[in-house]
């Protein structure tokens, strides 16, 4: 049974019936993961026999104790149906819902990205506080995700997003019908000095590019695939806003209310563990199945 104390560390110890076998099996039957997760959390060093270290394939004795210290203290994962893409020992890829964080900060409360995948399996590297979190998608924002389970992975997708050898397409219905087939837009990204929760196009900010191709237009709108080169908070937002077509349901970068319509489409990168690429699509909300009548997606 998980502890729901400050620590994050849930203690059981080995049965009879138990003896003899596999530290990863005992594991995943003890807390409902599969044994990939189970073996991903000992790799991470967030399990303990005795207060000693283990391996996957450790025979337990009867009697011992083992410890799982979840990351972050204080960081408690919230059980929370998450749209699941793609997972494995080293990755896991969700669809966003949309209103939910991605890692929990401030006076954030309830269920987040991180915390909800916590209930389901191990997360790791960088920031304790917000685990395997390699990249962040706004909090009113769906779509494709990927956070790290090893440290190993974590460095590995850290490096590509720096070098920008990650594929990322996004789906933006825009206000106006946008006048031109294609376009970039590019502007440097700061904090607004005045309003701080936003952002604004400042000589003193960092280099953003984004790209776009209109898809469809039609009664005063127009549905984009865009594509960030950087990836600057807010930086779509913000641009698409900055040339005069803001993204349907912005109060910020816009007038709009209601739901916002920027959804993370498309994600690829090459594999942590063997460098082979990977793509994945994650199944617009409903409100774009209107839009995408015809474009080759549901």
């Amino acid at each position: 049974m998980r502890t729901e104390n400050e620590s994050r560390c849930d203690r059981f110890f080995v049965g009879e019936e138990e003896a003899g076998d596999r530290l990863d099996r005992v594991l995943a039957r003890r807390l409902g993961f599969s044994r990939s997760h189970a073996r991903a959390l000992i790799l991470a060093g967030q399990v303990r026999l005795d207060r000693g270290r283990a391996q996957p394939d450790t025979r337990v004795e009867a009697g011992t104790l083992v410890e799982v210290r979840w990351a972050g203290p204080g960081l408690k994962p919230t059980p929370f149906p998450i749209p699941i893409l793609h997972e494995d020992e080293d990755v896991v890829v969700v669809n966003k819902p949309r209103g939910m964080p991605v890692h929990p900060a401030g006076r954030i409360q309830g269920p987040t990205v991180v915390t909800a995948l916590l209930a389901h399996g191990p997360l790791a590297g960088g920031d304790p506080q917000r685990p395997g979190v390699v990249h962040r998608l706004d909090a009113p924002v769906t779509g494709a995700l990927v956070l790290a389970r090893t440290p190993e992975a974590y460095a590995s997708l850290v490096q590509q997003f720096k070098e920008r050898r990650v594929k990322k397409e996004y789906l933006a219905v825009v206000e106006g019908e946008v006048d031109v087939d294609a376009g970039a837009v590019e502007g440097r990204v700061g904090r607004d000095p005045h309003e701080p929760w936003r952002m604004g196009l400042q000589a003193g900010g960092k280099e953003a590019r984004t790209e776009f191709t209109v898809l469809t237009r039609a009664q005063g709108r127009s549905l984009l695939l865009v594509r960030p080169i950087t990836g600057r908070t807010h930086q779509i937002r913000l641009h698409l806003g900055a040339i005069g077509h803001p993204v349907v349901g912005d109060p910020f970068y816009g007038k709009g209310s209601g739901p916002l319509l920027l959804h993370a489409w498309r994600l690829g990168f090459f594999h942590p563990r063997d460098g082979g690429w990977r793509e994945f699509e994650a199944p617009p909300p409903p409100e774009f199945s209107v839009w995408l009548e015809g474009q080759g997606s549901s």
